[in-house]
Parts: C-alpha cells; sequence; structure tokens
C-alpha cells in the first residue's frame, strides 16, 4: 500500500481513538448535569467516579497512543506492552469500526492498521516456532478461476502451471517445510486451525476477513498479510510471494536463536 495512504490510515485510526474518548467524557458529562438536578448526594458521588476515570481515562489514552505510535513506525515494546497493546487494540477496535459505521468512514482503513499493528506486535515478540509449527493459510480466490484442478482439499493438486500465485507458494511450503492450506471460509479455517493446532499462522485474505480472523483466533499470533485484487474482490486475487517468505524466514530465523 501507497505510503501516503498507509499515514492517512494511521492517522485516522488514532483519530477515532481520541473521538471515542470524547464522545464518553461528553456521555459522562450529560450524565452528571442530568443528576445534579435530581440528588445532589448521588451527584457528588457520580462526579468523583467520573473525574477519576476521565483522568485515569485520559492517561491510558496518552500512554496507548504512545504505544501506537512505536507500533505504527516498527519499533519494539517490552512484553507487558504487548500484552496490554493486544488486549486494548481488540477492545478500542470493535468501537471503532461501529463509530466508523456512523460516521461513514471506510471500514477497511481502520481493518488494515489494525492488522498492520496486530502484525508489528508480533514483530516485536520474541516468538520461536519451527518450521512445521507454521499454518499459512490462504484464500480459494488466489487459485485462477478457469482452473480445472481445486485445491481447497489437497493444496497439492496443483499442477504447478504458473498462472496463479499457488505454484509459488507450493514452492515456499516445500522450501521451508510449512503447513499449507486453502480455506474457503472461517468455519474451514477454524476447522484447519483445530486440527493442525499451530504456533504461529500467517493469513492472507482482504482487511475484513483479516481483522475478523485476527480477533477469532486469540491464542495463536496471527500475521495478516493483505492480498492483491487487480480484478476485484474474489477472483483471481495476488499475493506478495517476498512478503510470505520474509514472514515465514522470521518465524523460523526467531525459533533458531
Amino acid at each position: 500500500m501507497n505510503r501516503r495512504i498507509t499515514d492517512k490510515n494511521n492517522f485516522l485510526f488514532i483519530r477515532m481513538i481520541f473521538l471515542v474518548l470524547f464522545v464518553s467524557l461528553f456521555m459522562a458529562g450529560l450524565s452528571i448535569y442530568l443528576i445534579k438536578s435530581s440528588n445532589i448526594v448521588l451527584y457528588n458521588a457520580i462526579l468523583n467516579i467520573i473525574l477519576i476515570g476521565s483522568v485515569l481515562s485520559t492517561i491510558l489514552v496518552f500512554m496507548n497512543g504512545i504505544l501506537i505510535v512505536r507500533l505504527l513506525k516498527g519499533k519494539k515494546i517490552n512484553s507487558l506492552s504487548r500484552i496490554w497493546m493486544d488486549f486494548f487494540l481488540r477492545y478500542i477496535y470493535i468501537i471503532i469500526i461501529y463509530s466508523s459505521q456512523i460516521l461513514r468512514v471506510d471500514k477497511n482503513r481502520i481493518r488494515y492498521v489494525f492488522s498492520q499493528l496486530n502484525n508489528n506486535l508480533i514483530l516485536s515478540s520474541g516468538l520461536k516456532v519451527k518450521p512445521e509449527e507454521i499454518l499459512v493459510l490462504l484464500p480459494h480466490c488466489l487459485q485462477k478461476t478457469t482452473c480445472p484442478h481445486k485445491i481447497t482439499v489437497d493444496i497439492n493438486n496443483c499442477k504447478r502451471c504458473g498462472l496463479c500465485d499457488i505454484n509459488g507458494l507450493v514452492e515456499l511450503k516445500d522450501q521451508y517445510n510449512v503447513r499449507l492450506f486453502v480455506a474457503t471460509g472461517g468455519t474451514l479455517a477454524r476447522k484447519i486451525i483445530n486440527e493442525i493446532r499451530p504456533k504461529a499462522i500467517i493469513a492472507v485474505a482482504c482487511e475484513r476477513d483479516l481483522s475478523s480472523g485476527i480477533l477469532d483466533v486469540k491464542k495463536i499470533p496471527v500475521m495478516g498479510i493483505l492480498n492483491e485484487r487487480p480484478e476485484g474482490p474474489c477472483i483471481n486475487t495476488r499475493v506478495s510471494l517476498d512478503k510470505i517468505e520474509e514472514t515465514i524466514k522470521f518465524f523460523i530465523e526467531k525459533g533458531k536463536q
């Protein structure tokens, strides 16, 4: 994705976080106003709670903002910060997505930044895995629609004609001894994960499927790689083989340390 577009998406994501905080504080202020006119004792109690909550929220948002900026710049954060950010991003992402729908903001821009933040969290970790513990999950739309040799049952059905990226992906599988599967949807993807039980997942998909997959798989790190759609969504899509190989090497090199 273009660097300028990426920066705009990052700024949008951070701006949406502060918007959520502003709306929360506004609702709190409105509640105080309504309570004040009816019960002074309850008003004082609620006011103290709101004030403490507001201070803590402001501090948390400021600290999270710093961590998010560090992640977006590809800088490492410590293990405690990673655990917190993983929780925070999953929580705030859902709120931002609903907010973007109300404000008519392109949700794919939010999903893209969320996936990149998730990837950077994994990259900053000390994860150690063996090649055979890596699962590469692919969408079926990577295969040429005219191909008669369906690979959803067995990836080895690929005849290596080179008309789509499946050929190169199978070569990576053989070269690095990783597990490679094609999923036609979330249900099959979950089934494959439960059967394989990998320790790391490399998932290729569009923005929507990547973000939903990352949220769905909680205990296994999922590195999301966005597919390319030269002919539109869900048909003859492509993926950067270099990015796949780079991610495989990251996991393997960590595992050799």
